[in-house]
């Protein structure tokens, strides 16, 4: 993958860069297939009991088939995904790998599922990768250079810079999250609920499409629960590098997942933590 004409020639991880493409090119040649068979017999769930957390054979052939290129590319970074055990690395550069975000709509027939791909040095995201198969559409941001930037690569090979939109108050503001009553508690359920009769109107059932949506200017705020650590290091850059910015509830890194809440405008954060903040105690 060349790198976009706004994006600088040489950055840190601009080898690295051009390895996205490979790595999208063979998850979509895995997952959209079975996307579109729809028969998805192998589904399983790893939750048990009455939870329901599914992987299908699309999750764990893409993240096999990611992690190989990557080792034979990169044999010295480490490897952390949503299906296999990590891999320790020899230096400071990490690869966070979601071969299906959004497993659930992946099995609905939900077109917004996405891959996920991060490229992290020192613990820190640097690169993000959101590849929707299903809408012909990647974000990709990267924060690591002087001015951070994200963009949209349609796959008619159209590319354009994504910026967030600025937004004044909650009351302006477009809200998302992909399942509140699954992934929040009682008292996480009644901080949300704060918000979402402040907001103008929310939007669910996004998974990473959300956040895609907050990096181009069209929603203003996601606030989510219960993430994994692969559920968030490719969101990190391309919220930021548009502009935008994603925290934890309480103004910390969502490096390690757990709580997160993105936004456009990072004027809206004070307000949200204030009521992001009464789930501690609600």
């Amino acid at each position: 993958m060349s790198s976009p004409k706004f994006l600088p020639s040489e950055t840190l991880a601009d080898s690295r860069l051009a390895l996205f493409s490979t790595l999208r090119s063979a998850a979509r040649a895995i997952t959209l297939p079975l996307f579109e068979d729809g028969a998805l017999r192998d589904t399983q769930n790893k939750a048990g009991g009455s939870s329901y957390d599914p992987v299908t054979k699309a999750d764990v052939d893409a993240e096999r088939v990611l992690r190989d290129i990557i080792a034979k590319n990169y044999p010295d970074d480490a490897i952390t995904g949503e299906e296999f055990d990590d891999i320790a690395g020899t230096n400071d550069w990490s690869w966070t790998l979601d071969p299906i975000d959004g497993t659930r709509g992946f099995v609905a027939g939900v077109p917004v599922w996405s891959t996920l791909v991060a490229l992290s040095f020192e613990g820190a995201p640097v690169i993000g990768m959101i590849d929707h198969p299903a809408l012909a559409q990647t974000y990709f941001g990267v924060i690591e250079i002087a001015e951070p930037v994200a963009w949209r690569l349609r796959d008619d090979g159209s590319v354009s810079q994504i910026s967030t939109k600025s937004c004044g108050a909650i009351s302006e503001a477009i809200l998302g999250c992909t399942e509140p009553l699954s992934m929040l508690g009682p008292g996480e359920l009644a901080a949300y609920n704060i918000i979402r009769h402040g907001a103008r109107f929310s939007r669910l059932g996004l998974d990473a499409y959300g956040y895609a949506m907050v990096a181009s200017g069209r929603m203003d705020i996601i606030i989510e629960a219960g993430l994994k650590p692969c559920d968030v290091h490719a969101l990190m850059p391309i919220v930021e590098g548009a502009g935008g910015k994603l925290t934890n509830w309480h103004g910390g890194s969502a490096v390690g997942g757990g709580r997160a809440v993105a936004v456009g405008d990072s004027e809206l954060l004070p307000e949200l933590y204030t009521y992001l903040g009464r789930a501690m105690t609600v």
